[in-house]
Protein backbone atom coordinates (compact mmCIF):
# COMPACT_ATOMS: atom_id res chain seq x y z
CA UNK A 1 0.00 0.00 0.00
CA UNK A 2 1.22 3.32 -0.55
CA UNK A 3 0.26 5.68 1.84
CA UNK A 4 1.10 8.64 -0.21
CA UNK A 5 -2.09 7.94 -1.83
CA UNK A 6 -4.90 9.38 0.13
CA UNK A 7 -8.54 9.00 -1.22
CA UNK A 8 -11.76 9.96 0.29
CA UNK A 9 -14.82 8.34 -0.49
CA UNK A 10 -18.01 9.95 0.10
CA UNK A 11 -21.36 8.09 -0.50
CA UNK A 12 -24.04 7.53 1.54
CA UNK A 13 -25.42 3.63 -0.05
CA UNK A 14 -23.05 1.60 2.02
CA UNK A 15 -22.89 -1.61 -0.05
CA UNK A 16 -21.70 -0.09 -3.45
CA UNK A 17 -18.86 2.56 -1.13
CA UNK A 18 -17.77 -1.07 0.28
CA UNK A 19 -16.84 -2.63 -2.95
CA UNK A 20 -15.24 0.71 -4.66
CA UNK A 21 -13.34 1.27 -1.71
CA UNK A 22 -12.06 -2.36 -1.97
CA UNK A 23 -11.03 -1.96 -5.58
CA UNK A 24 -9.35 0.94 -4.60
CA UNK A 25 -7.15 -0.77 -2.33
CA UNK A 26 -6.55 -3.53 -4.32
CA UNK A 27 -4.67 -0.68 -6.60
CA UNK A 28 -2.59 0.51 -3.33
CA UNK A 29 -4.57 3.30 -2.16
CA UNK A 30 -5.24 3.94 1.19
CA UNK A 31 -9.08 4.78 1.31
CA UNK A 32 -11.30 6.94 4.04
CA UNK A 33 -14.98 6.12 3.80
CA UNK A 34 -17.71 8.73 4.84
CA UNK A 35 -21.17 8.79 4.59
CA UNK A 36 -22.49 12.06 5.22
CA UNK A 37 -21.09 15.53 3.90
CA UNK A 38 -20.90 17.19 7.34
CA UNK A 39 -18.43 14.20 8.12
CA UNK A 40 -16.69 14.49 4.75
CA UNK A 41 -15.85 17.72 5.68
CA UNK A 42 -14.84 17.45 8.62
CA UNK A 43 -12.29 15.15 7.51
CA UNK A 44 -11.50 17.20 4.88
CA UNK A 45 -10.73 20.05 7.52
CA UNK A 46 -8.60 17.69 9.55
CA UNK A 47 -6.75 16.39 6.70
CA UNK A 48 -5.18 16.30 3.48
CA UNK A 49 -6.35 13.78 0.72
CA UNK A 50 -5.23 13.77 -3.03
CA UNK A 51 -8.32 12.77 -4.88
CA UNK A 52 -11.38 12.95 -3.68
CA UNK A 53 -14.65 10.62 -4.92
CA UNK A 54 -18.03 12.25 -3.87
CA UNK A 55 -21.52 11.32 -4.24
CA UNK A 56 -23.41 14.53 -6.03
CA UNK A 57 -26.49 13.77 -3.60
CA UNK A 58 -25.41 13.04 0.08
CA UNK A 59 -27.10 13.51 3.45
CA UNK A 60 -25.93 15.57 5.74
CA UNK A 61 -25.60 18.12 2.66
CA UNK A 62 -24.85 18.28 -1.27
CA UNK A 63 -22.41 17.04 -3.14
CA UNK A 64 -21.48 20.22 -4.49
CA UNK A 65 -20.30 21.74 -0.58
CA UNK A 66 -17.48 18.96 -1.04
CA UNK A 67 -16.45 20.36 -4.72
CA UNK A 68 -16.39 24.14 -3.37
CA UNK A 69 -14.55 23.42 0.07
CA UNK A 70 -11.32 21.13 -2.09
CA UNK A 71 -12.20 23.94 -5.15
CA UNK A 72 -10.97 26.87 -2.52
CA UNK A 73 -8.96 24.87 0.34
CA UNK A 74 -7.53 21.80 -2.23
CA UNK A 75 -7.19 23.20 -5.25
CA UNK A 76 -4.71 20.22 -5.88
CA UNK A 77 -6.64 17.66 -5.33
CA UNK A 78 -9.39 16.13 -8.14
CA UNK A 79 -13.00 15.17 -7.34
CA UNK A 80 -14.59 13.04 -9.07
CA UNK A 81 -18.40 13.23 -8.87
CA UNK A 82 -20.90 10.21 -9.03
CA UNK A 83 -24.64 10.54 -9.24
CA UNK A 84 -27.68 8.05 -9.33
CA UNK A 85 -28.88 10.98 -11.42
CA UNK A 86 -26.14 11.40 -14.33
CA UNK A 87 -28.42 13.43 -16.04
CA UNK A 88 -26.49 16.12 -18.65
CA UNK A 89 -26.93 18.58 -16.65
CA UNK A 90 -25.68 17.75 -13.56
CA UNK A 91 -22.68 16.39 -15.51
CA UNK A 92 -22.33 19.85 -16.66
CA UNK A 93 -22.99 21.60 -13.72
CA UNK A 94 -20.36 19.68 -12.06
CA UNK A 95 -17.29 20.31 -14.96
CA UNK A 96 -18.05 23.67 -14.68
CA UNK A 97 -17.49 23.75 -10.95
CA UNK A 98 -14.20 22.09 -11.06
CA UNK A 99 -14.38 18.23 -11.17
CA UNK A 100 -12.34 16.38 -12.52
CA UNK A 101 -14.79 13.76 -14.07
CA UNK A 102 -18.37 12.77 -13.57
CA UNK A 103 -19.62 8.96 -13.41
CA UNK A 104 -23.24 7.31 -13.60
CA UNK A 105 -24.26 4.97 -10.72
CA UNK A 106 -23.57 2.24 -10.26
CA UNK A 107 -20.11 2.89 -11.34
CA UNK A 108 -18.00 0.60 -13.76
CA UNK A 109 -15.15 -0.08 -11.35
CA UNK A 110 -12.49 -0.59 -13.97
CA UNK A 111 -13.75 2.52 -15.25
CA UNK A 112 -13.20 4.84 -12.16
CA UNK A 113 -10.16 2.85 -10.68
CA UNK A 114 -8.74 4.29 -14.60
CA UNK A 115 -9.94 7.48 -13.53
CA UNK A 116 -8.60 7.60 -10.34
CA UNK A 117 -4.90 6.94 -11.86
CA UNK A 118 -5.92 9.47 -14.09
CA UNK A 119 -6.97 11.78 -11.44
CA UNK A 120 -3.92 10.99 -9.13
CA UNK A 121 -1.62 11.94 -11.90
CA UNK A 122 -2.72 15.08 -11.94
CA UNK A 123 -2.55 15.49 -8.51
CA UNK A 124 1.18 15.15 -8.79
CA UNK A 125 1.48 17.37 -11.46
CA UNK A 126 0.19 20.03 -9.50
CA UNK A 127 2.30 19.46 -6.89
CA UNK A 128 5.12 19.55 -8.64
CA UNK A 129 3.93 22.69 -10.09
CA UNK A 130 3.04 24.04 -6.99
CA UNK A 131 6.52 23.11 -5.62
CA UNK A 132 8.43 24.59 -8.50
CA UNK A 133 6.08 27.64 -8.34
CA UNK A 134 6.90 28.33 -4.03
CA UNK A 135 10.52 26.82 -4.78
CA UNK A 136 11.96 28.80 -7.78
CA UNK A 137 11.82 32.07 -5.77
CA UNK A 138 13.92 30.31 -3.18
CA UNK A 139 16.11 28.95 -5.67
CA UNK A 140 17.15 32.53 -7.30
CA UNK A 141 16.42 34.54 -3.83
CA UNK A 142 20.15 36.22 -3.76
CA UNK A 143 20.42 35.32 -0.26
CA UNK A 144 19.79 31.49 -1.28
CA UNK A 145 23.20 31.42 -3.67
CA UNK A 146 26.14 30.65 -1.87
CA UNK A 147 28.40 33.59 -2.25
CA UNK A 148 30.95 32.98 0.57
CA UNK A 149 33.34 34.15 -1.79
CA UNK A 150 34.75 37.62 -2.04
CA UNK A 151 34.50 37.43 -5.93
CA UNK A 152 31.30 35.78 -5.89
CA UNK A 153 30.06 39.01 -3.05
CA UNK A 154 30.71 40.93 -6.21
CA UNK A 155 29.14 38.85 -8.56
CA UNK A 156 25.92 39.10 -6.59
CA UNK A 157 26.16 42.76 -6.01
CA UNK A 158 26.24 43.26 -9.49
CA UNK A 159 23.15 40.96 -10.27
CA UNK A 160 21.01 43.27 -7.56
CA UNK A 161 21.91 46.37 -9.40
CA UNK A 162 20.93 45.46 -13.22
CA UNK A 163 18.04 43.33 -11.86
CA UNK A 164 16.40 46.45 -11.36
CA UNK A 165 17.46 48.36 -13.96
CA UNK A 166 15.33 47.03 -17.79
CA UNK A 167 18.75 46.56 -19.19
CA UNK A 168 20.53 44.14 -21.46
CA UNK A 169 22.92 41.48 -19.73
CA UNK A 170 25.86 39.74 -20.94
CA UNK A 171 27.25 36.83 -18.46
CA UNK A 172 30.31 35.51 -19.38
CA UNK A 173 32.58 32.52 -17.83
CA UNK A 174 33.42 28.90 -17.76
CA UNK A 175 31.21 26.49 -18.46
CA UNK A 176 29.53 25.02 -15.41
CA UNK A 177 30.40 28.60 -13.44
CA UNK A 178 26.70 28.99 -13.05
CA UNK A 179 25.22 31.80 -15.47
CA UNK A 180 22.26 29.97 -16.17
CA UNK A 181 21.21 30.35 -12.46
CA UNK A 182 22.79 34.02 -12.27
CA UNK A 183 20.61 34.66 -15.75
CA UNK A 184 17.20 32.84 -13.36
CA UNK A 185 18.46 35.31 -10.52
CA UNK A 186 18.49 38.41 -12.64
CA UNK A 187 15.00 37.33 -13.93
CA UNK A 188 13.24 36.77 -11.03
CA UNK A 189 14.61 39.76 -9.45
CA UNK A 190 13.36 42.24 -11.66
CA UNK A 191 10.03 43.83 -12.70
CA UNK A 192 9.35 41.32 -14.67
CA UNK A 193 10.00 38.65 -12.17
CA UNK A 194 6.23 37.17 -12.18
CA UNK A 195 6.14 36.23 -15.68
CA UNK A 196 8.14 32.84 -16.96
CA UNK A 197 11.58 33.04 -18.47
CA UNK A 198 12.05 32.01 -21.67
CA UNK A 199 15.46 30.33 -22.62
CA UNK A 200 16.77 29.49 -25.68
CA UNK A 201 20.17 27.41 -26.14
CA UNK A 202 21.69 28.82 -29.23
CA UNK A 203 24.75 25.99 -29.40
CA UNK A 204 21.79 23.48 -29.14
CA UNK A 205 20.35 24.01 -32.68
CA UNK A 206 21.47 24.48 -36.42
CA UNK A 207 20.79 27.62 -37.78
CA UNK A 208 17.96 26.95 -39.76
CA UNK A 209 16.12 25.61 -36.45
CA UNK A 210 17.40 28.21 -34.19
CA UNK A 211 15.92 30.98 -36.48
CA UNK A 212 12.16 29.58 -36.34
CA UNK A 213 13.18 29.01 -32.81
CA UNK A 214 13.85 32.39 -31.90
CA UNK A 215 11.50 34.17 -34.46
CA UNK A 216 8.87 31.94 -34.94
CA UNK A 217 7.33 30.63 -38.91
CA UNK A 218 4.43 31.01 -41.42
CA UNK A 219 2.78 27.55 -42.33
CA UNK A 220 4.79 26.78 -45.48
CA UNK A 221 8.12 28.90 -44.54
CA UNK A 222 10.32 25.17 -45.13
CA UNK A 223 9.95 22.23 -45.55
CA UNK A 224 7.85 20.48 -42.72
CA UNK A 225 6.42 23.86 -41.70
CA UNK A 226 2.90 22.33 -41.44
CA UNK A 227 1.71 24.36 -39.50
CA UNK A 228 2.83 27.85 -38.07
CA UNK A 229 4.46 28.34 -34.55
CA UNK A 230 5.29 31.43 -32.43
CA UNK A 231 8.88 32.10 -31.70
CA UNK A 232 10.60 32.01 -28.32
CA UNK A 233 10.86 36.05 -28.39
CA UNK A 234 7.34 36.34 -29.11
CA UNK A 235 6.84 33.98 -26.11
CA UNK A 236 8.84 36.19 -24.11
CA UNK A 237 6.83 39.49 -25.11
CA UNK A 238 6.58 40.85 -21.82
CA UNK A 239 9.02 38.85 -20.30
CA UNK A 240 13.01 38.13 -20.36
CA UNK A 241 14.47 35.70 -22.83
CA UNK A 242 17.64 34.13 -21.74
CA UNK A 243 20.12 33.33 -24.84
CA UNK A 244 22.30 30.87 -23.29
CA UNK A 245 25.64 30.17 -25.60
CA UNK A 246 24.68 33.63 -27.88
CA UNK A 247 28.32 32.96 -29.03
CA UNK A 248 27.31 30.36 -31.55
CA UNK A 249 24.78 31.80 -33.40
CA UNK A 250 25.33 32.44 -37.29
CA UNK A 251 26.50 35.90 -38.26
CA UNK A 252 22.76 36.06 -40.11
CA UNK A 253 21.02 34.90 -36.77
CA UNK A 254 23.01 37.90 -35.09
CA UNK A 255 21.48 40.23 -37.39
CA UNK A 256 17.85 39.20 -36.90
CA UNK A 257 18.86 39.10 -32.75
CA UNK A 258 20.22 42.63 -32.87
CA UNK A 259 17.24 44.21 -35.24
CA UNK A 260 14.92 42.10 -32.35
CA UNK A 261 16.65 44.01 -29.88
CA UNK A 262 17.16 47.32 -31.63
CA UNK A 263 13.81 47.88 -33.16
CA UNK A 264 11.72 45.98 -30.77
CA UNK A 265 9.96 44.11 -33.63
CA UNK A 266 10.81 40.26 -34.95
CA UNK A 267 9.65 38.41 -38.55
CA UNK A 268 9.03 35.40 -38.33
CA UNK A 269 10.13 33.01 -41.37
CA UNK A 270 7.92 33.51 -43.80
CA UNK A 271 5.73 36.35 -43.07
CA UNK A 272 6.12 39.52 -44.48
CA UNK A 273 4.48 41.23 -41.39
CA UNK A 274 6.30 42.22 -38.37
CA UNK A 275 5.10 41.93 -34.38
CA UNK A 276 6.29 44.51 -32.16
CA UNK A 277 7.98 42.58 -28.90
CA UNK A 278 8.96 43.66 -25.05
CA UNK A 279 11.35 41.77 -24.40
CA UNK A 280 14.65 41.91 -22.09
CA UNK A 281 17.33 40.35 -23.37
CA UNK A 282 19.85 37.95 -21.12
CA UNK A 283 22.88 36.37 -23.08
CA UNK A 284 25.54 33.82 -22.07
CA UNK A 285 28.95 32.10 -23.54
CA UNK A 286 31.75 30.80 -22.17
CA UNK A 287 33.59 32.19 -25.72
CA UNK A 288 35.11 35.47 -25.20
CA UNK A 289 33.28 37.75 -27.64
CA UNK A 290 35.81 40.05 -27.82
CA UNK A 291 38.15 38.21 -29.65
CA UNK A 292 35.64 36.26 -31.65
CA UNK A 293 34.82 40.20 -33.10
CA UNK A 294 38.27 41.09 -33.47
CA UNK A 295 38.56 37.34 -35.47
CA UNK A 296 35.14 38.50 -37.68
CA UNK A 297 33.25 35.42 -35.86
CA UNK A 298 30.71 37.98 -34.12
CA UNK A 299 28.67 41.03 -34.99
CA UNK A 300 30.74 43.93 -33.38
CA UNK A 301 27.36 45.77 -32.86
CA UNK A 302 25.43 43.26 -31.59
CA UNK A 303 28.01 42.78 -28.88
CA UNK A 304 28.17 46.31 -28.13
CA UNK A 305 24.00 45.70 -27.08
CA UNK A 306 24.41 42.58 -25.44
CA UNK A 307 26.92 43.85 -23.39
CA UNK A 308 25.23 46.79 -21.71
CA UNK A 309 25.59 45.30 -18.44
CA UNK A 310 28.26 42.36 -18.25
CA UNK A 311 29.09 40.58 -15.47
CA UNK A 312 31.67 38.00 -15.26
CA UNK A 313 31.00 34.49 -13.22
CA UNK A 314 34.61 33.52 -11.97
CA UNK A 315 35.47 29.98 -11.99
CA UNK A 316 35.08 27.90 -8.50
CA UNK A 317 39.16 27.75 -8.35
CA UNK A 318 39.22 31.20 -8.49
CA UNK A 319 36.63 31.14 -5.50
CA UNK A 320 37.53 28.28 -3.12
CA UNK A 321 35.68 29.63 -0.33
CA UNK A 322 32.42 28.44 -1.90
CA UNK A 323 33.29 24.71 -2.49
CA UNK A 324 32.69 22.87 0.21
CA UNK A 325 29.65 25.14 1.14
CA UNK A 326 28.34 24.17 -2.13
CA UNK A 327 29.70 20.57 -1.74
CA UNK A 328 27.84 20.33 1.75
CA UNK A 329 24.50 22.04 -0.05
CA UNK A 330 24.75 19.17 -2.59
CA UNK A 331 25.18 16.74 -0.63
CA UNK A 332 22.40 17.08 2.27
CA UNK A 333 19.75 18.31 -0.69
CA UNK A 334 20.50 15.35 -2.44
CA UNK A 335 20.10 13.02 -0.19
CA UNK A 336 17.03 14.50 0.71
CA UNK A 337 15.96 13.72 -2.85
CA UNK A 338 16.74 10.12 -3.06
CA UNK A 339 16.08 9.11 0.24
CA UNK A 340 19.51 8.23 1.54
CA UNK A 341 21.19 7.93 4.68
CA UNK A 342 22.61 11.71 5.04
CA UNK A 343 26.54 10.32 5.41
CA UNK A 344 28.61 13.14 5.80
CA UNK A 345 32.26 13.93 4.43
CA UNK A 346 35.50 12.29 5.84
CA UNK A 347 38.16 14.65 6.73
CA UNK A 348 39.78 13.37 3.74
CA UNK A 349 37.25 13.87 1.73
CA UNK A 350 36.94 17.58 2.61
CA UNK A 351 40.42 18.04 2.02
CA UNK A 352 40.30 16.38 -1.04
CA UNK A 353 37.74 18.84 -2.21
CA UNK A 354 39.02 22.07 -1.11
CA UNK A 355 42.31 20.74 -3.05
CA UNK A 356 41.06 19.69 -6.34
CA UNK A 357 40.64 22.23 -8.74
CA UNK A 358 37.18 21.13 -10.74
CA UNK A 359 38.19 22.32 -13.94
CA UNK A 360 34.05 21.73 -14.85
CA UNK A 361 33.09 23.80 -12.07
CA UNK A 362 30.27 23.84 -10.05
CA UNK A 363 28.74 21.69 -12.55
CA UNK A 364 31.47 18.78 -12.31
CA UNK A 365 31.19 19.83 -8.20
CA UNK A 366 27.53 18.69 -8.22
CA UNK A 367 27.62 15.75 -10.34
CA UNK A 368 30.45 14.02 -8.16
CA UNK A 369 28.85 15.14 -4.73
CA UNK A 370 25.46 13.02 -5.86
CA UNK A 371 27.52 10.63 -7.22
CA UNK A 372 29.02 9.92 -4.05
CA UNK A 373 25.95 10.07 -1.91
CA UNK A 374 24.06 7.40 -4.45
CA UNK A 375 26.86 4.50 -4.31
CA UNK A 376 28.72 5.39 -1.10
CA UNK A 377 28.65 2.11 0.90
CA UNK A 378 30.64 3.48 3.77
CA UNK A 379 29.83 5.09 6.77
CA UNK A 380 31.58 8.83 5.55
CA UNK A 381 31.75 9.70 2.16
CA UNK A 382 35.98 9.36 0.68
CA UNK A 383 37.95 10.70 -1.67
CA UNK A 384 37.11 7.66 -3.96
CA UNK A 385 33.47 7.94 -3.78
CA UNK A 386 33.71 11.25 -4.96
CA UNK A 387 36.61 10.25 -7.94
CA UNK A 388 39.29 12.32 -6.75
CA UNK A 389 41.95 9.69 -5.59
CA UNK A 390 43.72 9.87 -8.89
CA UNK A 391 43.35 13.71 -8.81
CA UNK A 392 44.67 14.39 -5.19
CA UNK A 393 47.47 12.29 -6.12
CA UNK A 394 47.82 14.36 -9.07
CA UNK A 395 47.76 17.58 -7.45
CA UNK A 396 50.50 16.14 -4.66
CA UNK A 397 52.99 15.65 -7.47
CA UNK A 398 52.88 19.37 -8.99
CA UNK A 399 52.95 20.72 -5.46
CA UNK A 400 55.26 24.16 -4.98
CA UNK A 401 58.14 23.00 -3.05
CA UNK A 402 59.34 20.55 -5.71
CA UNK A 403 59.80 23.24 -8.65
CA UNK A 404 62.00 25.72 -9.35
CA UNK A 405 61.69 29.34 -10.13
CA UNK A 406 61.80 28.60 -13.94
CA UNK A 407 58.46 26.36 -13.33
CA UNK A 408 56.82 28.44 -10.66
CA UNK A 409 56.92 31.43 -13.47
CA UNK A 410 55.98 28.83 -16.04
CA UNK A 411 53.37 27.25 -13.52
CA UNK A 412 52.14 31.11 -12.61
CA UNK A 413 51.82 31.92 -16.68
CA UNK A 414 49.73 28.88 -17.72
CA UNK A 415 47.65 29.67 -14.51
CA UNK A 416 46.97 32.98 -15.79
CA UNK A 417 46.23 32.06 -19.16
CA UNK A 418 44.15 29.61 -17.95
CA UNK A 419 42.16 32.13 -16.06
CA UNK A 420 41.85 34.58 -18.29
CA UNK A 421 40.67 31.87 -21.51
CA UNK A 422 44.32 32.36 -23.13
CA UNK A 423 43.18 35.84 -23.79
CA UNK A 424 46.82 37.46 -22.98
CA UNK A 425 45.86 41.16 -22.62
CA UNK A 426 43.98 39.99 -19.71
CA UNK A 427 46.19 37.13 -18.49
CA UNK A 428 49.06 40.43 -18.68
CA UNK A 429 46.79 41.92 -16.41
CA UNK A 430 46.48 39.11 -14.15
CA UNK A 431 49.89 38.68 -13.82
CA UNK A 432 51.10 42.37 -13.42
CA UNK A 433 52.84 42.98 -16.22
CA UNK A 434 52.59 44.47 -19.73
CA UNK A 435 51.47 42.24 -22.78
CA UNK A 436 54.79 42.60 -24.18
CA UNK A 437 56.19 41.28 -21.54
CA UNK A 438 54.09 38.49 -21.47
CA UNK A 439 54.53 37.63 -25.31
CA UNK A 440 58.38 37.38 -24.50
CA UNK A 441 57.90 35.06 -21.36
CA UNK A 442 55.65 33.24 -24.01
CA UNK A 443 58.29 32.74 -26.45
CA UNK A 444 61.08 31.89 -24.21
CA UNK A 445 58.94 29.14 -22.04
CA UNK A 446 57.64 27.52 -25.48
CA UNK A 447 53.98 28.03 -24.07
CA UNK A 448 51.68 27.91 -26.46
CA UNK A 449 47.72 27.31 -26.73
CA UNK A 450 47.12 23.64 -26.52
CA UNK A 451 45.20 23.63 -29.79
CA UNK A 452 48.18 24.82 -31.14
CA UNK A 453 50.59 22.20 -29.35
CA UNK A 454 47.80 19.25 -30.58
CA UNK A 455 47.65 20.52 -34.24
CA UNK A 456 51.72 20.05 -34.41
CA UNK A 457 51.41 16.89 -33.16
CA UNK A 458 48.74 15.95 -36.01
CA UNK A 459 51.01 17.62 -38.39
Amino acid sequence: MNPQNQILLVDHEAEPRRLLAQALAQDGHQVTESGRVDQALTLLRDRGFHVIICELHTPGGDGSEILAYAEEHLPGAPVIIISGHGTVDNAVAAMRQGAFDFQQKPVNLEHIRLTVRRALRKAELNHAYDYLRHEQPYIYRLESIVAASPAMKEVLQKVAVVAAADVTVLLTGETGTGKSLMAGAIHANSARGGSTLITVNCAALPETLLESELFGHEKGAFTGAHKARIGRIQQAHGSTLFLDEVGDMSQATQAKVLRAIEEKEIQPLGSARSIQVDVRIIAATNMDLAQAVAQSRFRQDLFYRLSVAPIHIPPLRRRPEDILPLAEGFRYNFAVETKRRPREFSPEAVQAIAAYQWPGNIRELRNAVERAVLFASGPLITPADLGLVQAVCDLEQRSLPSLDLKELEKLAIQTALEESEWVQSRAATLLGISPRALNYKLDKLGLDHPNLVARRRRS
